[in-house]
Order: C-alpha cells, then sequence, then structure tokens
C-alpha cells in the first residue's frame, strides 16, 4: 500500500488545520511576534511548493519540523547581523581613537623623545655615580629578572640587593624627580 500525496485541493485543509500550531511553534521558538508571522509565511510556501512530495499522513510534522528549523535559522542569523554590528561599532570606535590629530601626534612623540633623553641621562649618571647600582636597576627593572636571581649573579644577598636598588630609587628620585615631573606636567 502506498501512502497518499499532497494535492493542490488538500492544501487548504491542511493550511486551516495547521495555521495555529505553526504559528505557536514560531513564536516558541523565534521569540518574536513579527518573526513568528514571516516564519509561516515561508513555511506555508515551502510547503506549497513542495507538497506533492510529501504524504498527507506527514503533513503535520513536515510543517512542524520546518517551522522550529526555519525559527531556529533565523534567530541565528539575526544573532550573528547583531554581532557583526557590534564587531563593526567597536572598529569605526578604535579606528576614530586611533586617527590622531597631528598637532597632537607631534606633541606626542616629542614628549616621548624628551622622556627617552632623560632615561638615558638618569642611567649614564647613575653609572657614573656608582657602577653597581647600575647594575642592579638594569638587571631587575629593565630586564625584569626576579631579585632573587639578580642577588645570586651580582653574588649578594637577596636583602643587599634590595638595600642597593632602594638607594639607587632614592638618589634617582632626589636628583629627577623635579624634572621628570616637569615633563610630566608638559
Amino acid at each position: 500500500m502506498e501512502a497518499e500525496l499532497i494535492t493542490k485541493a488538500d492544501f487548504k485543509v491542511i493550511y486551516d488545520e495547521n495555521i495555529e500550531l505553526v504559528y505557536k511553534v514560531a513564536v516558541k521558538y523565534s521569540g518574536n511576534h513579527h518573526t513568528a508571522e514571516e516564519i509561516v509565511q515561508n513555511v506555508f510556501m515551502n510547503f506549497y511548493i513542495n507538497m506533492e512530495n510529501v504524504k498527507k499522513g506527514a503533513a503535520r510534522s513536515w510543517l512542524l519540523l520546518t517551522t522550529k528549523n526555519l525559527a531556529l535559522n533565523m534567530k541565528r542569523d539575526r544573532d550573528r547581523e547583531c554581532l557583526m554590528e557590534e564587531v563593526e561599532g567597536e572598529f569605526e570606535v578604535r579606528l576614530s581613537k586611533s586617527v590622531e590629530n597631528p598637532e597632537d601626534s607631534y606633541v606626542r612623540k616629542m614628549k616621548n623623545q624628551q622622556f627617552a633623553e632623560l632615561e638615558k641621562g638618569i642611567f649614564d649618571a647613575l653609572y657614573e655615580k656608582n657602577p653597581r647600582w647600575y647594575e642592579a636597576i638594569t638587571i631587575t627593572y629593565v630586564l625584569e629578572k626576579p631579585q632573587n636571581e639578580v642577588a645570586e649573579n651580582m653574588e649578594v644577598t637577596l636583602e643587599v640587593l634590595q638595600a642597593i636598588l632602594y638607594r639607587a630609587k632614592k638618589w634617582i628620585r632626589k636628583n629627577y624627580a623635579e624634572e621628570y615631573a616637569h615633563l610630566n606636567k608638559a
């Protein structure tokens, strides 16, 4: 026995019997009344186009499964659209922030150059004042080595290294704090 296929005459009956159920499923999966109406319209249009390939007993299952899949696909696609809009918006904000006024760029470059010159002056003076301080500061803060490793390399205890670092930083603050503050304000 072969199952009966749906004819165009059967479409109206199937539509009337299932329209409310298809709408409820569409609302459930899409979460939106307007989207559900669009889904119902698309489902029944697809059903009309393919009904000659659907068996009468499977019409309701076909409609519900198609509704669910279409609703989930639409929801996924809309979520992607929102995500892309957020990403594009963030990109535009970053782009606008990255485009710097030429005058601001020049001032920033000059300030960076002045800080670099101050840093070089501090390290030169520190080396002249006490090469051991220079070595401790350079290895600990510039090369970012752990203090216990620096102490071992300098053949001193950790406490001695910390005392060296303390004295060196105190000397730097005493001699360069005013100049650093002046540059930082400008």
